[in-house]
């Protein structure tokens, strides 16, 4: 009887103490005893919390529970204590708490741990987008080297382009000229075998000529010969 009575009053020191250091007492009128609907809340940040059999102090503690332990509660009577459900290894434990000791958010040290881990989460993360950063910008600078060599490289191309141009518009300009060359060296070959088929013919003319001529003149120094000759004394045989 004694040590139950020491228990009692340890298990009641431990409840103003984790009330008082908590500063979050629910009061009793925040939960409805009628209500069946079970939802999830949390022992106070303190010292481990007795789970009782029954809802008062005097009834037989079924589990201390650490601060911060997810529990599901069931009801809560009159009197603020909650009927709530532990789950431990895969096994459901059922006892009652008083209210004055739950809480429906986790403790600063689970929010602690979790915000670090999400913390943790962050910044791995952050550093997987720097190093995607640093990738992103290292193809960034080659693409731009190989842009200013493309350009580069199209520069030349288009001044070479530029000069073929060029070139190409003189030996245009060079092919016409050289048809119209053409055209005046046919035009005088033409002229030429012209000039000289006239030639040959008025060769020919004039070899006749020539040739009439000197028939001409022969023929008048026959005639000039047979009418100018010196008489003869005719032969005695040849008369009567």
């Amino acid at each position: 009887m004694k040590k139950l009575t020491k228990c009692k009053n340890f298990c009641t020191s431990a409840l103003i103490f984790s009330a008082i250091s908590s500063g979050l007492l629910f009061s009793s009128t925040a939960y409805s005893a009628s209500s069946n609907t079970a939802y999830t809340n949390y022992v106070t940040d303190s010292i481990e919390i007795p789970l009782r059999s029954k809802p008062g102090y005097k009834y037989k503690i079924v589990r201390m529970l650490r601060t911060g332990s997810s529990v599901s509660i069931q009801e809560v009577n009159s009197k603020g204590w909650a009927k709530l459900i532990y789950k431990y290894k895969g096994r459901n434990i059922e006892g009652w708490m008083p209210t004055s000791v739950l809480q429906n958010t986790p403790i600063y040290k689970v929010q602690f741990a979790q915000q670090v881990k999400k913390t943790s989460r962050l910044e791995k993360k952050l550093n997987q987008l720097k190093q995607e950063q640093k990738t992103l910008n290292e193809r960034f600078n080659e693409a731009s080297t190989e842009l200013k060599k493309v350009k580069t490289d199209n520069f030349e191309t288009e001044k070479k382009l530029d000069e073929l141009t060029l070139i190409s518009g003189n030996s245009i300009k060079l092919d016409e000229q050289n048809k119209e060359l053409s055209m005046q060296v046919n035009k005088l070959e033409t002229d030429n075998s012209i000039m000289k088929e006239q030639l040959s013919q008025a060769g020919d003319v004039v070899q006749r000529q020539w040739f009439l001529t000197g028939g001409g003149v022969l023929l008048l120094g026959l005639l000039l010969g047979r009418l100018f000759r010196i008489p003869t004394k005719k032969s005695k045989w040849g008369t009567l």
